[in-house]
């Protein structure tokens, strides 16, 4: 009988006495839950969990107990699962074949082995292929284990081998480390083993220590599976039966008093993943693969979020409120050259400095030379950008860098004190100027190194946003304007404070229009107003208003998403060694829908939702929609 047999068996309604096993499902701490029906509607949820655990009864298959029971009585219930315990002891259920972790203790004993290979001989579940069927089904116990993947391969083989024989109907696929999200360090004390059965994916972490999961393997080690949501008793039998096996076979083989030697240092793995010419599957896109194939698009870039002090107190800004800034030095830089070395491995090519001010990281400059050193061909940095102020320091930094680079310095106006008071540094304005001219020049002699500006609108500022724009517009630079976004989800933020209506930033733009004086250059800057305020409801009534193109200048092929909840989008954003951060694991400002997304002509070029803070400042009165009629109207 094939696994898929032993579960249609368990999935299509056994009988056991009055009893019916009406459901099956694994549990994530590595139990199994079984739900017993009886005809006149009576249900007991029976649990079983690995031999020697506290229970009702212990039976061959694992100690059973019941949890929970209806239409019935606590005798009937106990009964019914003393039946379910006498099936499983004379093996009418195929529990131990399914589920072989159930059949030992945490640290297995001689009559357990003997109980497995028993149950296993028939099977030839852990035998490598083409072994001789009279040999022991079960495998030798290994004294040490060293902890990469590499490692991993070596202690799983020969019974289990990336592309080698199904495990529970599933195929070893990869060993990788699992990725990190934002602002977190590596654990070199976790591996993932990653396997396919057909179009699943099955995920299982591997760990050293006390890490609770679906089981242990004596005290070194402990077993979960990754990216299970629902119920806890709610997991698939071809999961729970995966983690069972693979659980069964690291106890088999850790022997009692497993060594296991964990890196330290990134230097100490031999290889990030296995096959090293594989790498990690975690930051699979969606793509067309060839027969036979899985299609893993290259990542565009790995975001390095790095959090030294900016030395600011922009009006705008909360992160510091929520993120110490911190200079990590040896320790941080260790880590990020980690990050690199993935990356590299992975095909990513380009590195984006970001964080609350990487620039002024004390070891900068080593992370800009091992950018180049890893192979990346680009570099883009999003900092404050006064440390480039620094004639010397500034020339270090572009001997060091790799062949690309782009630099966007944030000018949040054309003079000292408007910008000043946004960046509530004095002073800031002179050092931001100083290291635009300088790259501006640079820039100009050298095509690989691309320079913009950037702005934040708010109340500080919004009176000098189209003298900006004329500023970067005459000497033929981008400029890219956003409105700032709540960090934290109250009207204490100071959000709050410098959050302008975006009806007013669109009036106050258009109102000093006259200082673009080419056709060319007027089409650009109404553009760019289109980049800032990306409700097009408004742009569409000023349009209508001034007879101007101001809707028409934008880009109507797509719908923008408000800055703020890009991180939604999982996909599109890798944050440092491969960006396993889901949607839900990111940062995402809380949002409330358009009232008016279900009526408007725009609503396919419109985010359709606003900042729920926004709403609770100012009310949602100065968005209305947009007939076809008028949106038609708007073209003649």
């Amino acid at each position: 009988m094939n696994d898929a047999s032993h579960l249609a068996l368990l999935t299509e309604g056994p009988r056991i006495g009055a009893w019916r096993v009406a459901h099956v499902a694994g549990g994530l701490r590595g139990t199994l839950h079984l739900k017993l029906t009886r005809d006149d509607g009576a249900s007991v949820r029976c649990i079983v969990g690995s031999r020697g655990e506290q229970g009702l009864l212990q039976t061959r298959a694992g100690s059973v107990y019941y949890k929970d029971f209806e239409g019935c009585s606590d005798a009937e219930a106990a009964d019914a699962t003393r039946a379910l315990g006498a099936a499983l002891e004379r093996g009418a259920l195929p529990l131990a074949v399914l589920f072989p972790h159930l059949a030992m203790h945490a640290t297995p004993t001689a009559e357990d082995r003997k109980l497995l290979g028993d149950s296993l001989r028939a099977q030839r579940k852990l035998l490598p292929s083409g072994a001789d069927d009279d040999a022991d089904p079960l495998p030798e116990a290994r004294p040490s284990l060293y902890f990469d993947p590499p490692g991993v391969a070596e202690f799983l083989a020969p019974e289990v081998t990336v592309g080698g024989a199904a495990v529970a109907g599933c195929s070893l696929r990869a060993i990788y480390l699992p990725p990190v999200g934002r602002r977190q360090s590596v654990d070199f004390g976790s591996l993932v083993l990653e396997f396919e059965r057909g179009v699943e994916t099955h995920r299982l972490r591997l760990s050293v220590g006390g890490r609770e999961g679906f089981g242990r393997v004596g005290t070194a080690l402990s077993l979960d599976l990754m990216g299970v949501t629902g119920e806890l008793d709610g997991m698939s039998l071809g999961a729970t039966s995966l983690a069972s096996w693979l659980l069964t076979l690291l106890r088999l083989k850790g022997a009692e008093s497993l060594a296991v030697t964990v890196p330290t240092r990134a230097e100490e793995l031999r290889a990030l993943n296995h096959p090293a010419d594989r790498p990690p599957p975690s930051t699979a896109w969606s793509g067309t693969a060839a027969p036979g194939e899985t299609q893993r698009a290259v990542p565009p870039a790995l975001n390095l979020a790095i959090d030294s002090d900016c030395h600011q107190a922009c009006a705008f800004c909360s992160v510091k409120s929520y993120v110490k800034p911190s200079d990590g030095g040896a320790d941080e830089l260790a880590n990020i050259r980690f990050q690199l070395r993935s990356a590299r491995e992975q095909g990513v090519e380009e590195v984006r400095l970001n964080g609350i001010d990487p620039l002024t990281f004390s070891r900068v400059l080593d992370v800009v030379s091992a950018v180049r050193e890893h192979g990346f061909r680009r570099l883009t940095v999003y900092s404050s950008c006064r440390r480039l102020a620094d004639d010397a320091f500034r020339a270090e930094f572009l001997r060091r860098a790799p062949a690309e680079l782009t630099i966007t310095v944030p000018l949040y106006g054309v003079t000292a004190a408007t910008h000043d008071r946004v960046t509530g540094a004095p002073g800031s304005y002179l050092e931001a100027r100083r290291a635009f001219d300088a790259l501006l020049e640079v820039s100009r002699a050298n095509p690989n190194v691309r320079l913009h500006a950037s702005t934040v609108v708010v109340t500080h500022n919004v009176g000098e946003l189209s003298a900006l724009a004329a500023f970067v517009r005459g000497l033929d630079l981008d400029l890219h304007p956003h409105v700032p976004y709540p960090m934290r989800q109250t009207t204490r933020d100071p959000y709050a404070e410098s959050a302008v209506r975006e009806g007013d930033i669109v009036r106050t733009f258009l109102d000093d229009l006259g200082r673009f004086v080419r056709t060319d250059d007027k089409r650009w800057a109404m553009n760019l107003l289109g980049l800032a305020v990306q409700h097009p409801c408004l742009l569409a009534r000023e349009e209508q208003k001034r007879k101007l193109p101001v809707f028409g200048s934008g880009d109507g092929d797509r719908r923008p998403m408000l800055p703020g909840t890009e991180y939604r989008a999982a996909e599109r954003f890798v944050h440092d060694s491969g960006g396993a951060a889901t949607a839900a694991d990111a940062f995402a400002v809380t949002t409330v829908p358009c009232p008016h997304v279900d009526r408007c002509a725009l609503a396919p070029i419109c985010p359709g939702e606003h900042y729920a803070v926004y709403q609770q400042l100012f009310g949602l009165d100065e968005f209305q929609p947009v007939s076809p009629r008028a949106l038609y109207a708007l073209r003649r």
